[in-house]
């Protein structure tokens, strides 16, 4: 008996777009009109909604002065009790082999690894493949609404939630780094 192999084209990846470069109040959307995520902040926090759920807070960033920043996840539930966690223990500070800095993240669907591959570029890929990225993102601080704020791979759908959290985690940290920067420059 003959085993026959069927190739199956993997649908195209989707592209996400920023609605403002001002995360106090911003909506991430495949298409215009159709919110898939809203984003409020203050000084404390940065709340991400479900856009077609408003009810339903995806995660939540909190800033703390001394005490390094958590984030919580209002939707998963570890014995009963949300789960909270410091950043850096999320979104782990590692290395590659050859030494490369990069940032992993444990999801349901194991680990993913955050590579730059520019100051205001990365791309994620699981840890067992470093060769196909399963997401872009773009982390310029003056994105036109017009370019993507990150490109999704099909396979890296179910990740999304994980993805959009990690992104805007990574966009606040440059926006930090360039403001010290800035001061720092200003001092001068």
């Amino acid at each position: 008996m003959d085993s026959e192999v069927t190739l199956v084209n993997l649908p195209p990846p989707t592209s996400y777009f920023l609605s403002s470069t001002d995360l106090r109040d911003a909506v991430i959307y495949a298409q215009p009109g159709v919110p898939l995520y809203r984003i409020t902040s203050d000084t404390k926090h940065i709340k991400i909604y479900d856009g077609t759920n408003t009810d339903r807070v995806t995660a939540i960033l909190h800033r703390r002065d001394l005490l390094s920043d958590t984030i919580s996840f209002p939707q998963r539930h570890n014995n009963g009790s949300m789960s909270t966690m410091s950043i850096q223990r999320w979104l782990k500070r590692s290395k590659l082999a050859d030494g490369t800095p990069t940032f992993t993240v444990d999801t349901e669907y194991g680990p993913y690894v955050w590579k730059s591959v520019s100051r205001y570029r990365q791309k994620v890929f699981a840890d067992y493949d470093l060769e196909k990225p399963v997401a872009s993102c773009y982390l310029h601080l003056s994105h036109p609404p017009i370019k993507p704020a990150f490109i999704l791979q099909s396979v890296g759908e179910p990740l999304r939630d994980d993805i959009v959290v990690a992104y805007i985690i990574q966009r606040h940290r440059v926006i930090m780094e360039n403001k010290a920067l800035d001061l720092f420059v200003g001092l001068n």
